[in-house]
């Protein structure tokens, strides 16, 4: 392996990173489609599908404290649950990546196409996943600089949006409240889950972070408060300023109808711009994650070694970036509707989370030496708290996206067996030629200590 990842992303670039990722593909593509299911409650709903990202976020803060190195989530279940439970945490990261970007580079291209009727959709989705896997392949120096730039671009729209709208809200577009009933507002709760998917990728990438140890879990409390207000003032300024029946029917672009009703014509043009960058970065962030998480699956030869490959001038894995804008690309082609890609993301965000709080549950025990190291330390009633708090929730979540659609349930049901009919294969062909998988991934690689104790250096 040529070279290898450098930690020189700054706790601002995380923030931009962690932001970026979780709103842009909810903010802008989703809510359209969830204020024509609920209703005037959207920004309730949004509100309480926090209330899990709270819990999540607990258990990530424990993890990043104790062991910020590239794929973390993936290497604690694999390393104090099991391998195959490993793999299958990693493979849902690997479906989530590819559906959201997906279910975003769709929105991108309808955004673009409203201006531009003349492109084709199709090559403009296809386009944006292309160019940020470019970026991503030129390095994180790279990454960062477009990110913040992108970031600081679509937070001033959503603002203006969301700020300014609250003095147009229409009081007859927000009642009844729950026009649809109660059975959609608390699909449509578990459905936004989706929108805090992306907490999760400063966990994934805490190999490349400066002072991890302190910056990871500080990135992940301000990201879920930027993001909560974001979240609250968007939708609620959003259900007040266009009537949720025509939202479903304008489909993506609605956000663009809503601010035309207090916006003049430059104001709509730079909002769109907003959402497009706030997409982008969703794209950009997404692609870095699922990067560095197929690279740890070659580190631990899950995959082909041909895999880790890092680009000697750029300090970027190359192949895997490669590999992760393939996948997307061919999820753009299957052009799904983004209920389906969103409801995908969430059985696999389940499966994550699930695993992963399990993981830290045991960390003190499995990995006692890891864990007295941690700069955030839980007492035994807040691990447990957080894991109830954790399994309860996502449980309950998981159940109500099999009700919402079994149909995808099915699908991804179906990824999961043949991927793990997949890892058995592997397993066995690696055996044959006298390396023991399982051996191998009970024991954190040379890898992944390197960036651990990296990680108790000040960068």
């Amino acid at each position: 392996m040529a070279g290898k990842l450098q930690r020189s992303l700054s706790l601002t670039g995380a923030i931009a990173l962690t932001v970026g990722f979780v709103v842009g593909g909810s903010i802008f593509v989703l809510i359209p489609t969830l204020l024509g299911m609920t209703g005037p409650s959207l920004w309730l709903a949004y509100l309480l599908s926090g209330i899990p990202a709270v819990f999540a976020a607990m258990y990530l803060m424990q993890l990043g404290g104790a062991m910020p190195v590239t794929g973390a989530n993936y290497i604690a279940v694999t390393r104090w649950i099991s391998p195959v439970a490993g793999f299958s945490t990693s493979l849902s990261v690997g479906v989530a990546m590819v559906c959201t970007n997906c279910l975003v580079a769709w929105g991108f291209a309808e955004y673009l196409v409203s201006y531009f009727p003349r492109l084709p959709l199709m090559g403009c989705a296809v386009g944006v996943i292309m160019l940020f896997g470019l970026i991503n392949w030129l390095g994180v120096k790279a990454f960062e600089k477009v990110q913040v730039l992108m970031l600081a671009v679509f937070i001033l729209a959503m603002l203006i949006f969301g700020i300014g709208g609250l003095f147009n809200i229409q009081p007859g577009f927000q009642t009844p409240m729950f026009p649809k009933g109660m059975g959609s507002f608390f699909t449509v709760v578990a459905i936004a889950s989706f929108s805090w998917a992306g907490v999760i990728a400063i966990v994934e990438v805490s190999g490349e972070v400066r002072n991890p140890k302190r910056n990871v879990p500080l990135t992940i409390i301000i990201s879920m408060v930027i993001i909560g207000f974001l979240y609250v003032i968007q939708t609620y300024t959003f259900s007040g300023t266009l009537l949720w029946r025509e939202s479903t029917e304008i489909g993506s672009t609605a956000v663009l109808k809503a601010a035309g009703s207090f916006l003049p014509e430059w104001g709509v043009g730079f909002i769109a711009l907003g959402a497009l960058l706030a997409m982008a970065t969703t794209i950009n962030s997404m692609t870095l994650m699922g990067a560095r998480e197929t690279l740890v699956w070659s580190n631990d030869l899950v995959i082909p070694a041909f895999f880790q490959r890092i680009n000697p001038r750029f300090h970027t894995p190359e192949m895997t970036i490669l590999l992760m804008t393939v996948l997307s690309v061919i999820g753009v082609l299957f052009a799904a509707n983004i209920e389906k890609y969103a409801l995908m993301v969430i059985f696999a965000l389940m499966v994550i989370q699930i695993l992963g709080c399990t993981a830290v549950l045991r960390m003190p025990g499995k990995a006692p030496e890891i864990y007295v190291k941690a700069l955030f330390k839980f007492s035994p009633f807040w691990r447990w708290f957080t894991w109830i708090g954790c399994i309860v929730f996502f449980i309950g979540i998981f159940a109500f996206g099999i009700l919402a659609d079994y149909q995808t349930f099915l699908v991804f049901l179906g990824i999961w067996l043949v991927s793990i009919a997949y890892w058995f294969a592997r397993k066995t062909y690696l055996q044959k030629n006298g390396i023991s998988l399982n051996e191998r991934l009970k024991a954190i690689t040379r890898e992944r200590l390197d960036e651990l104790e990296g990680a108790d250096m000040k960068n």
